[in-house]
């Protein structure tokens, strides 16, 4: 198991040791007089932007990367058209199949680093997971940069060499989406469990307790997640924040996507490039090929930096470190079965556990003092407990959650198919609603607009996730229903409107498609599945 390091900080983090206090102090070179006139003062500034960088970019920024590179796909595929015109010609001298790869290489890579590198995080463990991911992002992105001046020469080369990188490229995408989610909700998990734990140690201060029951060595029973189920939103409760947390490393996504757009805009002025329809011949080659290297060899950076500190600074992560040790003390120890004859007292409040957040394992037991503080699907039967006693892993995982995985799963590829097939073929949608004679200005243009919008909507998702009138569940509900009616109202009323609007219904469809389904498929499956090593 990887050791934590407290004198590691994160890339960024404007903190000075203060060698004769021995204590972590702020820099602030201003005079104390006029600390009070400052707007944000020296000390405010860098602790807001530590807690910032800390929380939210720099856990996203493997996200950012991805999502700056990964989507560039859909707006490069008119320079490379221009670029490339015998390729992409009727009677194309490129394979139709070898420029489809382009887009469906990068996608089998992110089912496979979904498959293979989110198992395996949970059994190296998240410093480790996240390394190998940023590696596969960090490799994949240096050598489409490459590619674009060793084999710029050769159309057919470059795509099938572009074709396998993006797949390397994938592989690590795929496996930064579940190591990011699990990863930031265990970084809220673990500090509520320091806020409840300090809360109860309070309270028992309070009535001279000397100890405060099982709850020492609790799991943290309250991050209960449905994923059918409104959420329980008690203001007092430490967990009302959560769901903000996660989202706000996953704001990070959105950032990146709009990020890559407003790039492409600033090169094609700088370069002059924004004068001629796509369909016409009236760019030049040379700025269109640099315009592409200086995107991709952006991406290629930032992943290479998201690389290099992960090695230096990322730490493991408390909860899962804290959960590998509880297995093995668990794999060691007797497990003392409860005697048939013994009398329960009303409902008991046990909720066999696995494992907190890792992968299935020796059963434990987690008390709570109150019954009537556990959830409904807490309760069993002594039948029930009997059959789950007798039942495998893999039956209890069934029997508890089958439906909740489901539900989870399909909704996110539900989701998916829409965001994936908008994202990657952007250019295509874009072009059909604003006509052919739109230029690569104007379509990155609204390319950066269309980003905007979508970020707000990922900016609304982090307010309202943990609003006791919103929530994870009617986010989803009635983001799918929008979404969904504003794509068919797309397609039946193509005809009769006008290109405005159809791009402020394409606009639309991306705010709400990110408010509720994009947010709500990135959340929900990361506290269910924590739910499903914790009760099973």
């Amino acid at each position: 198991m990887e050791t934590n390091n407290d004198s590691k900080r994160t890339p960024l983090h404007f903190e000075a040791r203060d060698q004769s206090r021995g204590t972590d102090t702020v820099v602030n070179d201003d005079d104390d007089d006029d600390d009070d006139d400052d707007v944000c003062s020296s000390s405010l500034c860098s602790s807001l932007w530590n807690t910032w960088w800390n929380e939210s970019a720099w856990p996203g920024l493997g996200l950012f990367g991805e999502s700056y590179l990964l989507f560039s796909l859909g707006l490069l595929k008119p320079f490379w058209a221009a670029l490339y015109p015998d390729c992409f010609a009727y009677e194309a001298a490129c394979s139709k199949n070898l420029l489809h790869s382009l887009t469906y290489s990068v996608v089998l890579g992110v089912i496979a680093g979904m498959l293979l590198l989110g198992y395996q995080a949970n059994r190296i463990g998240r410093r480790r997971g996240s390394i190998t991911t940023a590696s596969f992002m960090a490799g994949g992105s240096i050598g489409l940069a490459l590619s674009s001046f060793i084999f710029a020469n050769n159309p057919s080369l470059l795509f099938q060499s572009m074709s396998a990188l993006l797949f390397i490229f994938g592989i690590g995408v795929g496996g930064e989406y579940p190591l990011s989610s699990s990863t930031a909700t265990e970084k809220a998990m673990g500090e509520m469990n320091k806020r409840l734990k300090n809360d109860l140690e309070r309270d028992a201060r309070r009535s001279n307790t000397t100890t405060i029951g099982p709850w020492n060595n609790a799991h943290p029973l309250y991050e209960s997640e449905g994923v059918l189920q409104q959420q329980d939103h008690d203001q007092n409760d430490v967990g009302t924040k959560r769901g903000r947390a996660v989202q706000l490393v996953f704001l990070s996504q959105g950032i990146g996507i709009m990020a890559n757009t407003l790039v492409l805009v600033f090169l094609l002025i700088v370069f002059g490039q924004y004068g001629s329809a796509i369909v016409d011949d009236g760019y030049s080659h040379e700025a269109l090929l640099a315009i592409w290297r200086i995107v991709y060899s952006i991406g290629a950076l930032v992943l290479t930096f998201v690389l290099v500190s992960r090695i230096t600074y990322l730490k493991e992560s408390d909860v899962w470190a804290d959960d590998k040790d509880r297995r093995e003390k668990l794999d060691r120890s007797t497990v003392v079965d409860v005697s048939d004859d013994a009398e329960l007292d009303g409902p008991p409040a046990v909720a066999p556990a696995l494992s907190t957040v890792s992968s299935l394992s020796a059963p434990s037991s987690v008390m709570l003092d109150d019954a009537s503080e556990a959830p409904d699907y807490m309760y069993m039967s002594p039948e029930s407990d009997k059959a789950d006693a007798s039942a495998t892993p893999v039956r209890l995982l069934i029997r508890h959650f089958g439906m909740r995985m489901l539900g989870s799963s399909l909704s996110w590829l539900l989701w998916d198919i829409a965001f994936y097939g908008n994202k990657l073929f952007q250019s295509t949608f874009l072009l059909a609603i604003t006509g052919a004679n739109t230029t690569l200005l104007e379509l990155s243009g609204f390319a950066a607009l269309n980003a905007f919008v979508a970020l707000l909507g990922y900016i609304g998702a982090a307010v309202l996730l943990d609003h006791p009138q919103a929530g994870r569940l009617r986010l989803q509900q009635y983001g799918f229903l929008i979404t969904g009616a504003l794509f068919v109202a797309c397609g039946f009323l193509y005809d009769k409107l006008s290109s405005g609007w159809l791009v402020l219904m394409y606009f639309a469809s991306s705010f709400v498609g990110q408010l509720g389904p994009n947010a709500t498929t990135f959340l929900i499956p990361a506290g269910m599945c924590m739910m499903v090593a914790l009760f099973v």
